[in-house]
């Protein structure tokens, strides 16, 4: 179950977030995590590129003192509004929290194989409910690279998936959901993603 915002975010814009969040991110290669666990900013993880092929790093929000801090709070602010919308919106789960912006670099063939961003259950007594993903890139600068959605053998409708592609789209989902993201053959696929949390699903 997912809620789409096609474009929702202008060229320049994006453009403007992406040179900020570039210059001022340190990458590491990303991590799996045990089962039930959902902290991505854990160092408890293992690294399997087979599974899971990408750069990222974490943009935490500062308190607006200085133009580093009110960019950094920027950018999480724009993802907080677009998950309490969607939550509104579609989805009415009870959030208690947003964990920090995570920037993320998929290119030379970087991927995500299917996964869920949480089971609903955590034994902290929350859980991640729902997760975004905001699209940075224009999609002529990059080839793969596709967020598809676990539809139960069927196809993503292809205006969804056109929509889910565009610079500046923001796709708010039920953090419970399998999704992935498909290798980038050509050029470099940058993107947002921040995660809502709340009590566990029971």
């Amino acid at each position: 179950m997912f809620h789409v915002f096609p474009s929702a975010v202008s060229k320049k814009e994006c453009e403007k977030h992406l040179e900020y969040c570039i210059k001022n991110t340190k990458f590491r290669e990303a991590s799996l995590l045990s089962k039930g666990e959902y902290d991505v900013e854990s160092n408890s993880g293992y690294i399997d590129p087979k599974i899971r092929k990408t750069d990222i790093g974490f943009i935490e929000p500062g308190s607006k003192v200085d133009s580093i801090s009110s960019d950094h709070n920027q950018v999480n602010e724009l993802a907080w509004h677009f998950l309490e919308l969607a939550n509104k919106k579609m989805f009415n789960y009870k959030i208690n929290s947003f964990q920090p912006v995570q920037f993320a670099r998929y290119r030379d063939g970087g991927h995500y194989d299917w996964h869920q961003d949480t089971s609903g259950i955590s034994p902290f007594g929350d859980s991640r409910k729902l997760s975004l993903t905001f699209s940075l890139s224009d999609p002529k600068t990059y080839e793969g690279g596709h967020l598809e959605f676990y539809m139960g053998g069927k196809p993503m409708e292809e205006r969804h998936a056109k929509d889910i592609r565009k610079q500046g789209s923001i796709v708010v989902f039920d953090s419970r959901d399998y999704h992935r993201v498909t290798a980038v053959t050509k050029g470099t696929r940058y993107s947002i993603v921040c995660w809502s949390v709340g009590p566990n699903f029971v």
